[in-house]
């Protein structure tokens, strides 16, 4: 029987946290760098409180910001299919270079993927944001 909560199992803070420095890093040289502010260290603790309260860790995301409204909270942001594909790269290559256990990076980067497309809110760069 297994106790632990995927949080743990991906490997917890000592994943989480080099993991998402490197994936923030990534970003900041990728095509989508705009889309982010100039310094990113409180959207990686964001992302990293995020994270954990997701995948059954420690609640830190909602205390702070409240319910996370994935959707809402990133359309001022222009996200097309690119940069979602984008976004993705750059977590695949930090997941890939992490210390998460092979075994369940792909259940997490699917996830990651999932959310990125729910992310998508134009169809071209410059297009308006579809209806909610």
């Amino acid at each position: 029987m297994n106790d632990m909560t995927p949080w743990e199992e991906l490997g917890g803070d000592a994943v989480f946290a080099p993991l998402l420095k490197d994936f923030y890093a990534r970003i900041s040289r990728s095509p989508i760098a705009k889309l982010f502010p100039p310094e990113l260290s409180e959207t990686e603790q964001k992302q990293f409180a995020f994270q954990s309260e997701f995948w059954g860790g420690p609640q830190r995301y909602s205390p702070w910001r409240g319910h996370p409204r994935l959707r809402a909270r990133h359309l001022p942001f222009a996200i097309d299919q690119t940069a979602a594909d984008t976004w993705m790269a750059c977590m695949a290559e930090a997941v890939a270079h992490s210390a998460m256990p092979s075994e369940h990076r792909d259940a997490f980067l699917e996830r990651m993927r999932m959310t990125a497309q729910a992310m998508i809110n134009r169809t071209a760069p410059d297009a308006p944001a579809h209806p909610m």
